[in-house]
């Protein structure tokens, strides 16, 4: 009878696994089971691996004869299972120990299959006996070793994993889970790039990983980390090939120990020693640093600064031989006093000679570093030069004669305060100012309390700032003093300054005048002249303001003119440098990587400074414009992931596109600009995050003043308006903020002709701009652009990029159109030729119209004329203008810095022209060159 379950998949590999016993040699064993009659019939062999007599085999025996020599461990297992195959029938397979003849047990593997009869009765139990006690033990040593080398890896301080030569995680210690912080079955099988939240650490780590499997050869580097709580961190990082038993490199196996407190102590002691030395050159003074064991001594630049020894290093007996002879004894014996006892300090003033043998009077102090035991280890002290403060308080002694002398002549009052010793000297004259007898003592209480109260505060200030040794201010005031034994009100005139010892204001001293007199007469003038002052201010004012409009008008047309002068000299000369350059790379390929590298550095800036002349060229108008009708709608919308990108994760970006919004008449590229523009500055003004929202509406003003867009003419616009939460501007900045070069960022961070370039565009494009800002309540820029009007050619609302081909550099070679170039620059008209000559152009050059003409009609084959605009006598629009005389089918592209010329009609490019903005690359050129000649 057949087996219930003989087709399951299960069955037939262990009908594989009984055939590859069996030619292995690996069965050991068969029975026979007839579960109907319980009688079991077993082989030779299978009756040796449970321990039986042989001579039973082949009888019939009895199931709990065989089971008897099973491991008591596994016979309750073995028994559940033989019941489970009896009950559902089918494969059964099952491992268990068995006790043989001689006593040992031994793993075996029991495969077999239970036949049941219709009524799903077991019948038929056949099956045989497979040996895999080698087998087990190598399972055991494996498990054991895999349990050892986890626990090894777990308990490895740090992060210890392994990875595939793809980069994906094989396994990790609990250190790599806390570094990824997520569970190992998150992250094995998966790279760096997929679990690690900081993109730019997840490729710095894969590429050093790549560059090891790639090398072969281990490294060890220092790597920060980044945890997601935010924490950061310092790994010290071994990093090995994985190989197999080849010796191929199929992974990478990595330790790293957390090094951030070696770090911070290491940058703690950096920082330490970059004080000291700081502090030391920062100092007058000569800093030394003696070290008594073996007597050397280190100084810093004071030394040759202030005496014209040009050490650094010394011993201490030649800093004795240097002090006065007269000095040295004393000295000497005054230092080793300290030095030999337990004091911690000293000090000493004592004459030092110079280099050039002259004597400078120092004061000298040190301190002293002893040992655990007290013993003498370091003195580290300065060295003060004393000649000027000497040379300076004997000058103060004869200039105070002088002074005393001079007041008394000059009818003046002198007062000296003391600082040190609290101390005020005033004689007679300066005494009676204040209401005093001569006779009687006076204290700063004194001064202070003669001032007038309302004059007592900045009479204060102002000697409070006179002594302090940050500002050391000049003392000069007026003020009214009530005099103490009269109680008359004078009015005093005073001057004076603070004397320093260094950062000490020792004393302040000066002058003082009684001005009562000249004060009386001031206040009848001032009363005088006050009618007429208050009739001529109303007037000023009103002048004033029409004066104020009139030269911030001249002086944004005076800056324009010579910002798009400069661009456009500028402009030139990068067209030498940029396009050249672009050439020598083409020429140079991959031969030279270092050369190549100077060159792209030298691109990269002469690009900057060609995008800092277009600026220029857009706020002085006169940058090449091509407006169109345009959907703005459209353009905003598809500018979103831009802004979002520039805008960055904390600013939310809102945009409020109006419902059957009017064409604009504008440049698309420069409108684009002038949208990004405002959204970068408005980012900027919201460090801490915040809201923007660019909107569109239509807007029709009626009427001059309209409070809803003041200062707009009335007309027929579209409105495009960049608010933000930020911070906002006060009425000063906003008066300047399109002021060319005006920025409130710091140095390094803006130009300040963003802005600019934004009221240059919106100008040239006949629109309007206005700014309304409060200081924490953001800010709100309104472009207002000119509608089309309604006559306009449907070819004039083209797209405005539709002149701009898609083919990069065309490849030399070929059968190419014939080009006349013509420049008057050389170098430039140079460039050009070699440029079109390395696209495969055949090419002709002239340097003025007269040669163009001639060289024109004796080449019939020309297809292009490619010309500069601005040139003397007669410039590029009128050349092109005959050329199309004599030869209508002629294609014509104009190279300029600028489009103050001929181009433009009413401010604007016609839309027919085709320009090519100076500086240009090679690539541009190539562009435009064949767009040109496609639409012939």
């Amino acid at each position: 009878m057949s087996a219930s379950h003989s087709s399951d998949p299960p069955g037939e590999r262990d009908t594989e696994r009984v055939n590859m016993a069996l030619a292995a040699g690996a069965i050991i064993g068969t029975w026979f089971w007839d579960v109907a009659q319980d009688s079991l019939t077993v082989d030779d062999a299978l009756a040796r691996v449970h321990g039986l007599d042989p001579a039973l085999a082949r009888t019939e025996l009895r199931l709990e004869q065989v089971v008897a020599a099973v491991h008591p461990e596994d016979r309750p297992g073995l028994a559940e299972a033989i019941a489970e195959a009896v009950r559902r029938g089918g494969r059964y397979a099952h491992q268990y120990r068995t006790r043989s003849a001689d006593g040992q047990y031994r793993w075996i593997e029991a495969i077999g299959r239970v036949d049941l009869d219709a009524e799903g009765k077991a019948i038929g139990f056949p099956g045989v006996l497979i040996d895999i006690d080698e087998r087990r033990r190598v399972e055991a040593e494996r498990d054991q070793a895999q349990t050892l080398l986890r626990s090894f890896v777990e308990a490895t301080p740090g992060v210890v994993y392994a990875k595939d030569r793809q980069g994906r995680i094989l396994i990790g210690n609990r250190g790599t889970t806390e570094l990824i912080g997520r569970p190992p079955e998150a992250y094995v099988g998966r790279t760096d790039a997929e679990l690690l939240g900081d993109p730019v650490q997840a490729a710095t780590v894969m590429a050093t990983d790549e560059r090891v499997m790639a090398s072969g050869q281990s490294e060890q580097l220092e790597e920060e980390v980044s945890f997601p709580d935010g924490r950061r961190a310092h790994w010290l990082s071994t990093k090995s090939p994985l190989r197999d038993a080849d010796g191929n490199v199929v992974g990478l196996i990595g330790t790293s120990l957390d090094i951030t407190a070696r770090k911070v102590a290491e940058a703690r002691h950096l920082e330490v020693e970059e004080r000291y030395r700081l502090a030391a050159r920062a100092t007058n003074d000569a800093i030394w640093d003696w070290r008594i064991s073996d007597g050397q001594v280190v100084w810093n630049e004071a030394l040759a600064t202030l005496f014209g020894h040009a050490h650094s290093e010394t011993d201490a007996q030649w800093w004795l031989d240097h002090i006065h002879p007269d000095d040295r004894a004393r000295v000497d014996a005054g230092i080793h006093a300290v030095i030999d006892g337990d004091g911690d300090a000293w000090s000493a003033e004592y004459r030092f000679r110079r280099a050039d043998g002259s004597y400078a009077a120092v004061l000298d102090r040190g301190a002293m570093l002893r040992g655990a035991a007290g013993e003498p280890v370091r003195m580290i002290g300065a060295m003060l030069d004393l000649s000027g403060r000497k040379a300076a308080e004997a000058a103060l002694a004869d200039s105070e004669e002088r002074l005393r002398l001079a007041t008394e002549a000059g009818d003046m009052g002198f007062w000296d305060v003391d600082l040190v010793h609290d101390v005020l000297i005033w004689p007679a004259r300066t005494k009676a100012m204040f209401g005093i007898s001569p006779d009687v003592a006076v204290s700063m209480r004194d001064f202070y309390g003669g001032i007038h109260p309302d004059d007592l505060a900045m009479t204060s200030a102002a000697f409070a700032a006179a002594a302090d040794p940050a500002q050391r201010a000049r003392y000069d005031v007026e003020y009214r003093t009530i005099g103490k034994e009269d109680g008359v009100v004078r009015w005093v005139a005073a001057k004076g300054q603070g004397l320093f010892d260094g950062d000490r204001c020792v004393r302040v001293v000066g002058v003082a005048i009684d001005i009562s007199a000249r004060k009386a007469a001031d206040a009848r003038l001032h009363e005088l002249n006050e009618r007429l002052e208050s009739r001529v201010a109303e007037e000023v004012a009103e002048r004033t303001r029409v004066e104020d409009a009139l030269r911030q008008s001249q002086k944004m047309e005076a800056v324009g003119q010579l910002t798009g002068g400069i661009a456009h000299d500028f402009n030139n000369m990068l067209a030498t440098v940029i396009g050249p350059l672009d050439l020598l790379a083409l020429r140079l390929g991959d031969s030279d990587p270092r050369a190549t590298r100077y060159i792209d550095m030298a691109i990269d800036g002469a690009s900057r400074a060609a995008q800092l002349t277009q600026r220029l060229l857009a706020f002085s108008r006169q940058q090449p414009l091509q407006p169109v009708q345009l959907d703005v709608n459209q353009l905003v919308a598809g500018m979103s992931d831009l802004l979002v990108h520039s805008l960055g994760s904390r600013i939310h970006l809102d945009t409020v596109l109006a419902d059957d919004l009017s064409p604009a008449f504008a440049d698309a590229n420069q409108l684009e600009n002038v949208i990004l523009n405002l959204a970068v500055n408005a980012r900027d003004a919201m460090p801490e995050g915040g809201h923007l929202r660019v909107a569109t509406a239509n807007c029709c003003i009626d009427a001059p003043g309209d409070d809803a867009h003041p200062d707009v003419p009335p007309g027929r616009y579209i409105m495009i308006s960049v608010a933000d939460s930020g911070h906002g501007m006060p009425p000063e900045v906003i008066a300047k903020a399109f002021d060319p070069f005006f920025t409130t960022k710091g140095v390094g961070q803006g130009t300040g002709l963003g802005l600019s370039q934004v009221y240059g565009f919106v100008k040239q494009s006949s629109g309007h701009l206005k700014i309304a800002s409060q200081v924490g309540q953001g800010t709100m820029v309104k472009v207002y652009l000119p509608r089309p009007v309604a006559a306009m050619e449907a070819g004039d609302a083209g797209d405005a990029g539709g002149a701009q081909g898609s083919e990069g550099t065309a490849a030399p070679g070929g059968d190419r159109e014939l080009i006349l170039v013509v420049d008057d620059e050389p170098a430039v008209r140079q460039f050009s030729i070699d440029a079109l000559s390395e696209m495969g152009y055949p090419v002709l050059a002239a340097d003025g119209a007269a040669t163009a003409l001639a060289l024109l009609d004796a080449h019939p084959a020309i297809a292009l004329l490619f010309t500069d605009v601005v040139m003397p006598q007669v410039n590029g629009r009128e050349l092109a203008d005959e050329a199309l005389r004599r030869r209508p089918d002629l294609r014509v592209l104009f190279a300029t810095g600028y489009s103050r010329n001929a181009l433009e009609r009413d401010g604007v490019l016609d839309p027919s022209v085709q320009v090519i903005g100076k500086p240009f690359t090679l690539d541009e050129l190539a562009t435009r060159v064949r767009t040109v000649l496609a639409n012939a």
